[in-house]
C-alpha cells in the first residue's frame, strides 16, 4: 500500500533570494536564468550574472509554489538592478523568465514596485514581450517606448 500524499497549499509566491543564500537556490533557478539570457541574445554569461547577484549588483527573485496541491516547483525568475542615472535612480528588470504567469504576475509586479520604493527609485523600467502590455497597463504602467533590435553578424 502506497503512503497517502499530503496535500499542499495551491499558491505561488515571489521570493527574494539573498546573495548569501544563492548556493542553496542556484540549482533551482539556473536553468531559467540561462533560458532568459539566451532569449535576450546572451547579453552576459551565466557566470557574470551569478557574480552580480552574489555581489549585490543584481537582485534575484524566484516564483515558487504549487499549482496542483501536490508538488512544489519553480514557475519563474526575475532579476533587477538599481541604476543611478544623473538625475534619479531607476529600478530595472533586466531578466524575466517563467510560465503560468497568471499565478504570479500580480505579486511580481508588486514586488518590483516595492524594490524600487525601498531603493528610493523614481521609476521602474522593464524590457518585456508585448504580451505583458495589457497586464502592466492594468497596474498603471505606461509604454514609454519600444525596444527594436537587430542582430548584426
Amino acid at each position: 500500500m502506497q503512503p497517502e500524499r499530503k496535500q499542499i497549499r495551491k499558491e505561488v509566491n515571489v521570493l527574494y533570494i539573498e546573495p548569501k543564500k544563492l548556493d542553496e537556490y542556484w540549482s533551482l533557478v539556473e536553468f531559467m536564468l540561462r533560458e532568459g539570457l539566451k532569449y535576450d541574445g546572451d547579453p552576459m554569461s551565466i557566470e557574470t550574472l551569478r557574480q552580480g547577484i552574489e555581489d549585490g549588483a543584481y537582485q534575484l527573485f524566484m516564483m515558487f509554489g504549487s499549482d496542483d496541491g501536490v508538488e512544489y516547483k519553480v514557475f519563474g525568475v526575475f532579476v533587477t538592478r538599481i541604476y543611478s542615472l544623473p538625475n534619479f535612480r531607476q529600478c530595472e528588470v533586466i531578466l524575466l523568465k517563467g510560465h503560468k504567469r497568471e499565478l504570479w504576475q500580480d505579486e511580481a509586479a508588486d514586488m518590483i514596485e516595492n524594490v524600487a520604493i525601498q531603493n528610493d527609485c523614481k521609476q521602474i523600467a522593464v524590457h518585456a514581450r508585448p504580451g505583458w502590455q495589457k497586464f502592466l497597463q492594468s497596474k498603471e504602467w505606461k509604454v514609454k517606448r519600444y525596444l527594436y533590435t537587430k542582430e548584426l553578424k
